[in-house]
């Protein structure tokens, strides 16, 4: 019998062993992903603040706190300065509501969590263990990934003392902040799944080692890591957009699941309900180039490409229809609330209703009637009820969603048109623009400085991610491609793009790179974007287009050692290096930005001209060094920035403040 048993076991054991593999190919692609995935969020997370950076996270706490309570419309305010200083909060009729509700939903799971257990344990002790776990998890799985147990037994050892550390520093956390926890999980989890995406995506082209240098690169010395635990929508679509590109590239194997592809247009439909304008701008740019270059365009493949595609797009259209009433009228699309609303001594919101219309009032083109109706009037019901009436009903609705379609979608795309139309016109008329936007800042005309206390704190692309800047490389590739390139050759590029997914990528990740800046680059340059966040979702793919360039992939490839130790030595040397510089200098904050910006353009200068010689000599010298250098100038931005600069809320591990009161520089 025990032996029975002890088969039984076994096979359970073999069973649960196989099953595990098989989540973790499918969330991290491998072992190495799923480390990769463990140390990013540690690492971002050791800055984390519990607090307020930018006015218009409390609307979207606030959003957490209302549909956690299980309705849409904000009834109670339990983050506030007042009401009217809050963007984000909008009315429709008597109702307020809050905008960002994927992000404020996709938080509830941590919510409940971090409400259950601050009633048992004081939240920051439950905040130390979680890192704590998390950081033995990574030291487990990097120990099995270089094949070395003492990894895995002094990071444990490490991982206990850092929550001793943090118990004995601990101050007391008010459970008040569980929302905006939840909030800032969420968004630290998604910057992990960043790199992770990243990973694979170049994981699939090229060796592991690219995929995982760039896997790094994407979250460490991207803006990414300054904006992962604020909690803001940038991080969440940079995750969602690199799903689709690395979707998109797994998709082209003509073996894999046709479900590979359709969740490509998956996270498309969950960006749109995060931020509609972005998803149809990736969704213009991933539909047809997905169409003219698929293994298959069968009717069954197409047809499951289209269900999981609507079946997305419930959360965004109920949503919608909750808060607007309208299907495809989004929250944003609602008036500012503005001062009109009150909050109450128990914080709950009052606000006076609009007046109501003396005669019915014809619907708008995004609010169609359902056939047979008039303006004003409901849709007849169906008197005896029952499955008839249930089907007619059902009938009807799809119908008038139908009609909404048709009338919204050519209106949403106009006004696409017009963004990209006005982004075009000002890369071609207005270079000053374009510098203040990707290459220098210091103090830029127009933008108002007294929001930030005359403070120049604004960088631009590059001097907040300096190594983009090897991005200026492509055009001598491409320039070197054509000229060697025979006539015959540039007649079968359209058949090498149709059969090569390294091609087919490069496509979609130029299209999407490209039509995002041309959508935002009209608002752009502009106050309290510290990194221009507006254009940080796109910066992982960006960074794709870096990896793919021939001197920086075969140096990753074959120097990654080198990398590594140019990254960290960077990072290190620069943290000490601009705390003894900036000690001695005692400068303000927007003179401390600025010393990293022009730091920043000279190592993507130095950089880019190194990447440039090895490209025109065919040799990878120095190029590893200098990749790795970039990020670790980034980076140390990223943490001083994190741990100094920004002075706001109180630390969530008690070992940073620490760290903190010790840096000399304000």
């Amino acid at each position: 019998m025990s032996a029975r048993l002890g088969g039984f076991d076994r096979f359970l054991s073999g069973r649960t062993r196989a099953a595990r593999r098989r989540l973790v190919a499918a969330l991290f692609g491998d072992r190495i992903g799923l480390t990769l995935f463990l140390g990013v969020v540690l690492a971002l997370s050791l800055c984390w603040r519990v607090g307020f950076f930018i006015a218009d996270t409390y609307a979207i706490a606030n959003t957490v706190v209302n549909v956690a309570e299980g309705h849409f419309d904000i009834q109670r305010i339990e983050y506030s300065l007042t009401l009217g200083s809050q963007p984000g909060l909008y009315r429709n009729g008597s109702q307020v509501f809050g905008r960002n509700y994927a992000v404020a939903i996709l938080s509830l799971p941590f919510y409940w969590i971090l409400e259950g257990a601050s009633a048992l344990v004081e939240l920051r002790l439950v905040l130390a263990a979680g890192w704590s776990v998390l950081a033995a998890a990574f030291a487990a799985q990097l120990g099995r990934v270089l094949a070395n147990r003492r990894v895995a037994f002094w990071g444990t050892l490490f991982a206990l003392g850092m929550f001793v550390c943090n118990v004995w520093l601990a101050r007391p956390l008010d459970p008040h902040w569980t929302a905006l926890l939840a909030l800032q999980v969420s968004t630290l989890l998604a910057a992990g799944v960043v790199a992770v995406a990243v990973y694979r995506l170049l994981g699939e082209f090229h060796d592991r080692r690219v995929g995982l240098a760039a896997g790094l690169l994407s979250t460490l010395a991207l803006p990414i890591a300054f904006w992962a635990t604020i909690p803001k929508r940038h991080v969440v679509s940079a995750a969602l957009i690199t799903i689709v590109v690395c979707a998109f590239a797994l998709s082209r194997h003509p073996e894999r699941s046709s479900l590979v592809r359709a969740s490509a247009y998956a996270a498309v439909a969950v960006l749109a309900w995060l931020h509609a304008a972005e998803a149809l701008v990736v969704f213009v740019v991933l539909a047809p180039v997905d169409l003219a270059t698929a293994p298959r365009n069968d009717r069954r493949t197409l047809s499951v490409v289209a269900a999981v595609f609507a079946l997305s797009l419930v959360p965004f259209v109920v949503t919608n229809l909750a808060v607007t009433g309208s299907p495809f009228e989004t929250p944003r699309m609602l008036d500012s609330l503005g001062s009109a609303g009150q909050i109450g001594p128990d914080g709950r919101v009052s606000i006076e209703p609009e007046a109501p219309p003396t005669t019915p009032t014809p619907t708008t083109p995004a609010e169609p009637t359902a056939p047979g109706t008039t303006p004003g009037t409901a849709p007849p019901s169906d008197p005896d009820g029952g499955p008839l009436g249930w089907f007619v009903g059902l009938v009807e609705g799809l119908v008038a969603t139908g009609a909404a379609i048709l009338v919204a979608v050519p209106g949403r795309l106009g006004q696409l048109w017009g963004f990209v139309d006005e982004g075009i016109s000002i890369v071609l008329g207005d270079p000053e623009r374009l510098g203040h936007v990707f290459l220098r800042s210091g103090r830029v005309p127009g933008i108002e400085y007294t929001i930030n206390d005359q403070e120049a704190i604004e960088l631009t692309v590059l001097e907040s991610a300096p190594v983009l800047g090897l991005l200026a490389v492509a055009p001598l590739v491409w320039g070197r491609q054509a000229l060697t390139a025979s006539l015959a050759s540039v007649r079968r590029a359209p058949a090498a793009i149709r059969s090569n997914p390294r091609y087919q990528t490069d496509l979609l990740a130029g299209g999407i790179v490209v039509m995002f800046t041309l959508l935002y680059l009209p608002r752009l340059p502009l106050y309290s974007q510290i990194t221009m966040r507006y254009l940080v979702p796109a910066m992982p793919v960006a960074l794709y287009g870096v990896a793919r360039v021939p001197a920086v992939r075969r140096a990753l490839d074959e120097q990654f050692h080198e990398f590594v130790r140019a990254y960290l030595t960077a990072s290190l040397v620069g943290v000490v290096g601009v705390v003894v510089a900036l000690g001695w200098i005692d400068p303000a904050l927007g003179e401390a930005m600025q010393f990293h910006a022009l730091l920043n353009l000279a190592v993507a200068g130095v950089a880019a001209l190194i990447v440039v010689v090895a490209t025109a000599r065919d040799r990878e010298e120095g190029v590893a060094t200098a990749v790795g250098t970039a990020g670790g100038a980034a980076t140390t931005l990223f943490v001083l920035a994190g741990v100094e600069y920004f002075d706001y809320g109180e630390y969530t591990f008690a070992i940073t403040r620490w760290l903190s009161e010790l840096l000399p520089i304000f």
